[in-house]
């Protein structure tokens, strides 16, 4: 088992940046190794998405643990599973808050760049696509 974290590296390492971020930092206490995260992150395809999956692993791995108690001393693994769900969704929270919304066709450019995409799938439905040839139209019926 694989185990490393370089906190210069948090910058340039997906790896160490997640285990940062999920708190994984303690040689002596090692949650995860290496291979494990790397699949997160390689699954997800970035590795903000990779914490967020990292830190669920981590919740469900301390869910199966049960909470224990030794006269005062008191052992509360499913305080700790609740954490790590809950740093998932603040780390998908964070994720989504830096997605922009995109609303295409605003400009003629823009308009003109989508349909010159030979990749782009046709459109469902467009303009005049219920128009037939030598129907009456609204004009031509004074209808308005």
């Amino acid at each position: 088992m694989a185990w490393t974290y370089n906190s210069t590296a948090i910058g340039s390492s997906g790896l160490s940046w997640v285990r940062w971020r999920v708190g994984d930092t303690d040689t002596d206490d090692q949650l995860l190794d290496d291979d494990e995260i790397q699949a997160a992150i390689d699954n997800e395809g970035n590795k903000e998405l990779g914490a967020a999956v990292t830190a669920e692993v981590l919740g469900a791995h301390f869910a199966r643990k049960v909470d224990k108690s030794v006269g005062k001393l008191r052992l509360a693994m499913a305080q700790t599973s609740g954490h790590y769900f809950t740093l998932a969704d603040r780390l998908r929270t964070e994720v989504n808050m830096r997605a922009t919304a995109y609303a295409g066709g605003i400009s003629e450019s823009d308009r003109d760049s989508e349909e010159a995409d030979t990749d782009r799938v046709d459109p469902a439905f467009f303009a005049g696509q219920f128009d037939h040839p030598g129907a009456p139209t609204a004009a031509s019926t004074n209808v308005f």
